[in-house]
């Protein structure tokens, strides 16, 4: 037998930090770890916008963990302008909203901390890691970002120790990620993040990200040999069986920002429970960071707004309790320029929740083929409230006959963690 290979992983969402950022390399570690010797940095004390405890039960007992502290400007930004946690979650608010402060502070952020907030991690990291190197010789190095100060961590490790090898796991885009758009950026700062982002995939020995649309935007952007790898489900957190609301229940899990917002899904909604049988049978759980614009908006709904429930950020078990009490599963897909390569984490656990889902984004997009491929439910243009409409009026009267089928779960056995841990594995063996 083959001594397993040294692997050192390097990221910032570690528990017990919380939401979708965690969960890629947290249930994959657990599966990589059994045929690598791994080994796992991260920072330690990080100002997370969200925790989750609970998820350090998680942590391979196998794995080593090593962790470095970390200076982050957000408690001064937040103490400053309490319009920062906004921020720090990756939401920008829209010009015309944002204060001076916000204005100020967006600024700030956007030309001084490049290529992120985390940039006062990058050289206390590489020092701290370099010096591990040489005490710890490791195989191969994998960098996950965002934040993408971890990929230049690990570019300057490569450059330091050129036989090392690299994989770099984008979980988002960098220059291409939604936002990045709106970021007040001088010229000299734009240039920086470009140089940076082309010195990283020109760098690294293989380059991974999680959807088609991405991996050919990082091909024209330089990087070289780049595979898809998909976020999962992990099936140990769908052991249990849980079984569906008496009512007919739609769940939304997640960030719900104004990008996102389905203006035409709630029209449809509202239109829907006038009928009373319909709204005394229907109920919408919206659980996450819901925009304070989204909340204002279903409010002025009246037929809506009593039907809906605003839940904040539960721990992910419970998340996915509530995705079992479901009867439809909505996903809905940001409105943006990176739209295409957009695959939500969530939509593998809406998968092994084995419920409808109903994805609303725009036609041609990476999600649908997933969706179709699957035969997971429904996808639908946001603006077609036909489409829409048809669909919740038949899958309401498949519920009240008892005939809702259920997605079959043999579907879902190509999107386990366990499989993208394999795929890992296999490129680890292979680099």
């Amino acid at each position: 037998m083959p001594t397993p290979k040294k692997v050192l992983l390097l990221t910032y969402y570690w528990p017990p930090a919380g939401g979708a950022g965690v969960q890629r390399w947290l249930k994959m570690s657990k599966h990589i770890a059994k045929h690598c010797d791994l080994t796992i940095y991260r920072p330690e004390n990080a100002h997370y916008p969200i925790k989750d405890e609970s998820l350090e039960a998680e942590v391979p007992e196998n794995a080593r963990i090593i962790s470095h502290s970390i200076r982050e400007p957000y408690a001064i930004a937040e103490m400053l302008n309490p319009a920062n946690k906004t921020y720090k979650k990756g939401h920008i608010e829209d010009e015309k909203e944002q204060s001076i402060l916000s204005k100020a502070s967006l600024w700030l952020r956007a030309n001084l901390f490049i290529p992120d907030a985390r940039a006062w991690w990058i050289m206390p990291s590489f020092n701290y890691l370099n010096q591990y190197l040489k005490e710890n010789p490791q195989d191969i190095i994998i960098t996950t970002g965002p934040p993408h100060s971890v990929h230049v961590i690990g570019l300057r490790l490569k450059l330091e120790n050129p036989d090392l090898k690299w994989i770099a796991d984008f979980r988002d885009p960098w220059t291409q990620i939604d936002y990045f758009s709106k970021l007040p950026l001088r010229d000299s700062a734009l240039k920086k993040h470009q140089k940076l982002e082309k010195e990283v995939l020109s760098h690294a020995d293989k380059v991974v990200t999680v959807s088609p649309s991405w991996a050919e935007e990082l091909e024209v952007l330089g990087g070289k040999d780049v595979e898809v790898v998909y976020n999962g489900f992990d099936r140990e957190n769908f052991k249990s069986h849980i079984p569906p609301d008496d009512k007919f229940t739609m769940t939304y899990v997640g960030s719900l920002n104004d990008d996102r917002n389905p203006r035409n899904l709630w029209n449809v909604l509202n239109d829907l429970c006038e009928n009373e049988t319909f709204r005394l049978n229907f109920k919408l759980n919206l659980i996450g960071n819901i925009s304070r614009h989204v909340k204002s908006e279903i409010n002025q709904f009246d037929n809506l707004k009593d039907q809906v429930a605003f839940i904040n950020y539960i721990p992910h078990q419970q998340a996915i309790h509530q995705l079992q009490k479901s009867h439809i599963l909505l996903l809905l897909i940001n409105k943006t320029e990176n739209e295409k390569g957009i695959i939500p984490g969530k939509f593998f656990e809406y998968l092994a929740a084995e419920r409808k889902i109903l994805c609303l984004g725009s036609e041609g997009i990476d999600i649908q083929k997933l969706i179709e491929k699957t035969n997971a439910g429904i996808f639908a243009e946001r603006e077609d409230e036909e489409k829409i409409k048809e669909t919740l009026l038949i899958w309401h009267q498949k519920f009240k006959s008892g005939l809702l089928n259920q997605v079959r779960s043999q579907q879902c056995s190509p999107y386990s963690r366990k499989e993208a841990a394999y795929k890992f594995t296999r490129m680890i063996q292979n680099i």
